[in-house]
C-alpha cells in the first residue's frame, strides 16, 4: 500500500514538472510579447514542439522511474543526453517598415503654368521617366525675357566700369603682391637669422676646438719636459751608484732609460700631431669653405631682401595712388551690388528655364509619394510640386528593445523577406537615441540595408528580418531547456559513474534549441535531462541514454 502512495506521490511530482515546464514556457512567452512583437507562426511552432518533447520526455520518465520504484532495492533512473562539439548560430527575427534612403522634393523654379503631369501619386519610374511638363509658349517667353535681360544687365555693368578697370587692375596686383612681398621678406628675414646662426655657431666651434687644443699643446709640452727631467734626475743619481753596479743591474739602467726615452719620442710626435692641428685648426677659422659658402649665401639673402622692400613700397604707393582715383567705394559697391543682382537674377532664371524645357525628369528610379502640381495651373513661386523617394536605396527600419540591441552589431548579415521575395542585407544604421513606442516601452531604431534591390520592392510594406547576429563553430553545446539557474548561476546535472553531480557552466551564444557551452562541460559528458527536477549531489542512479 505504502508502495501504490510512493508511486502516486511521483506521478504527481512528475506531473507537476510537466506543468511548471508549460508554465515557464506561457510566462516566457508573454515576457516576450511585453518586450518584443509578436512572434512569427514557424517560432510559434518551433515553441509548441519543445512544450510537447518535454511532456513526452516527462511522462516516459515518470513511467520508468514509477516502474524502478516498484521493484525492490531498484536504483533510480535518469534519462542523460551527451554534450556534442557542434556549430551554434544565434539569430534575431524582427519585422520592421521599409523605407527609402533617398528622397527628392521638386519645387517648381519657374513661373510657369504646368502643362501636363505624367504621373500619380503611387506610381513607380525609372530614372530619366518624365513626371511633369511645362507650356512651351509661356516657356519660350520667359526665356526671350531673360535673355534680355541678362544682356542689358551685362552691358550696363561693362559701360560702368570701364574707365575704372585700370585703377582696379593697378589696386589688385598691388592686393596680390603686398602679402606675398611681406611673406617673402619676413620668411627670407627669418633664414637670414637662422643663417647666420649658423655662421656664429661653426666659427665659435671651430675657436672652442683651438682652445682646447691649445690646452693639450700646454698640457703635453709640460708632459714631455717633467718626462725629461725625470729621466735626467735618474740619470744623474745612477751616475752617482754606477761604479757599484753589477752587471745586470746596468742593463736594467740601460733598459729604464731607452723606455722613458721611447715614451718621450711618442709624446713628441703627439705634440708635432698636436701642432699640426692648432695649425689647421687656425687656417680653418680663417677660410672655412662652408663658413665663407654660408657668408656668400647671407649676403644674397640680404640683397633679396632688399629688393623685395623696395617692390613692396612701389606696391604701397601704386595701392595708394589706385584708392585715390577710383570711384567712390559707396558708389562703386552700390554699382556693382545692383548689376550683379540684376546678372545673377536673369542667369539663374534663364538656367531655370533652360532646365525644364524638356519638362521634368526623374533623377533616379522611385515611387512618386506626393504630387501639388496642377495641370494648367500657374505653381507658387518656390512651390512644391511632387516628391520622389528611391527604390535603389532602400532599408529596412525595425525598433529593437535593450534586450535584442545588445545582440545587434554594424555590418551583421541578414535575410529580408518583402512580400515573399527574399533580399540579402546587412546591419547598417543603428540610432544613438532611443524612442518610445505603443506600448511605453524604450527602442531604438535600426535600418537594415537591402544590398540588391529589385522592381518588387513596395515602400511602406512590412518586412520580415532574420539578423545573424553571432555564431560559434565546433563547440561543446547542450539543448537549451536542460540549462537550470539559481543565484550562482547556470549550471546542470551530470551522470558520472553512476551517480549525480552538479556542474557549474559557463553558457555563451544559444538559439531556439542549443546552447554553447564555454566553460564546465566537455565533448562526451552524459548530461541529466533534469526537466526542471532537481537532484541530490552523490545520489546513486541508473542512466539511460538517449540519442
Amino acid at each position: 500500500m505504502s508502495q501504490i502512495t510512493e508511486n502516486k506521490a511521483e506521478e504527481k511530482k512528475m506531473t507537476d514538472i510537466v506543468n511548471d515546464e508549460e508554465t515557464k514556457e506561457v510566462k516566457a512567452s508573454k515576457k516576450a510579447k511585453k518586450d518584443k512583437k509578436p512572434m512569427d507562426k514557424a517560432k510559434k511552432k518551433k515553441i509548441r514542439r519543445r512544450i510537447a518533447a518535454v511532456v513526452i520526455v516527462a511522462l516516459v520518465a515518470g513511467f520508468f522511474v514509477r516502474n524502478s520504484l516498484m521493484a525492490k532495492n531498484t536504483l533510480p533512473t535518469v534519462f542523460t543526453t551527451q554534450a556534442e562539439v557542434q556549430d551554434v548560430e544565434q539569430t534575431l527575427r524582427t519585422s520592421g517598415t521599409v523605407k527609402s534612403m533617398e528622397t527628392k522634393t521638386y519645387f517648381a523654379g519657374v513661373t510657369v503654368p504646368v502643362s501636363d503631369v505624367k504621373v500619380a501619386v503611387g506610381d513607380k519610374v525609372k530614372k530619366g521617366d518624365l513626371l511633369l511638363t511645362f507650356d512651351e509658349t509661356d516657356l519660350d517667353e520667359a526665356k526671350q525675357e531673360a535673355e534680355l535681360k541678362l544682356a542689358s544687365s551685362e552691358g550696363d555693368y561693362s559701360s560702368s566700369l570701364n574707365k575704372n578697370n585700370r585703377y582696379l587692375a593697378d589696386l589688385s596686383e598691388a592686393n596680390t603682391n603686398l602679402p606675398v612681398l611681406e611673406q617673402q621678406i619676413s620668411d627670407h628675414e627669418t633664414y637670414l637669422k637662422s643663417l647666420k646662426k649658423t655662421i656664429e655657431d661653426k666659427k665659435a666651434w671651430y675657436a672652442n676646438q683651438g682652445a682646447l687644443l691649445q690646452v693639450s699643446l700646454l698640457e703635453w709640452e709640460k708632459t714631455i719636459s717633467d718626462e725629461k727631467k725625470a729621466l735626467e734626475e735618474r740619470n744623474a743619481e745612477e751616475a752617482k751608484l754606477e761604479a757599484d753596479m753589477s752587471h745586470s743591474e746596468k742593463e736594467d739602467k740601460e733598459e729604464r732609460d731607452d723606455a722613458a726615452k721611447s715614451q718621450i719620442a711618442a709624446d713628441e710626435e703627439t705634440y708635432l700631431s698636436l701642432q699640426e692641428q692648432v695649425q689647421y685648426n687656425s687656417y680653418e677659422q680663417q677660410n672655412n669653405q662652408e663658413i665663407r659658402d654660408l657668408e656668400r649665401e647671407a649676403e644674397e639673402i640680404e640683397k633679396i631682401i632688399a629688393d623685395a622692400k623696395e617692390l613692396k613700397a612701389k606696391m604701397e604707393s601704386q595701392k595708394e595712388a589706385s584708392e585715390d582715383a577710383m570711384m567712390d567705394p559707396g558708389n562703386q559697391k552700390k554699382i556693382e551690388a545692383d548689376i550683379a543682382l540684376q546678372k545673377l537674377t536673369s542667369g539663374e532664371t534663364l538656367q531655370d528655364l533652360e532646365a525644364v524645357e524638356a519638362g521634368i525628369k526623374a533623377d533616379f528610379a522611385g515611387v512618386v509619394t506626393e504630387i501639388e502640381a496642377v495641370e494648367g495651373a500657374m505653381p507658387a513661386e518656390n512651390g512644391k510640386l511632387l516628391v520622389l523617394e528611391s527604390t535603389d536605396k532602400v532599408v529596412v527600419h525595425v525598433n529593437l528593445s535593450k534586450y535584442d540591441l545588445e545582440k545587434v552589431a554594424l555590418g551583421q548579415k541578414a535575410e529580408i523577406d518583402i512580400a515573399g521575395n527574399m533580399y540579402e542585407g546587412k546591419v547598417d544604421k543603428i540610432e544613438g537615441m532611443a524612442t518610445t513606442n505603443n506600448n511605453g516601452a524604450a527602442v531604438v531604431g535600426v535600418d537594415i540595408s537591402i544590398d540588391k534591390p529589385d522592381e518588387n520592392i513596395f515602400l511602406g510594406v512590412e518586412a520580415k528580418i532574420v539578423v545573424h547576429t553571432a555564431q560559434a563553430e565546433g563547440v561543446v553545446a547542450i539543448p537549451m531547456e536542460l540549462v537550470n539557474s539559481d543565484r550562482e548561476g547556470d549550471f546542470v546535472y551530470v551522470e558520472e559513474n553512476g551517480t549525480v553531480a552538479k556542474r557549474r557552466i559557463t553558457v555563451g551564444i544559444s538559439n531556439e534549441s542549443l546552447c554553447e557551452v564555454k566553460e564546465g562541460l566537455a565533448a562526451g559528458d552524459q548530461i541529466i535531462m533534469s526537466m526542471g527536477q532537481e537532484y541530490e549531489e552523490g545520489m546513486a542512479v541508473t542512466a539511460v541514454p538517449q540519442g
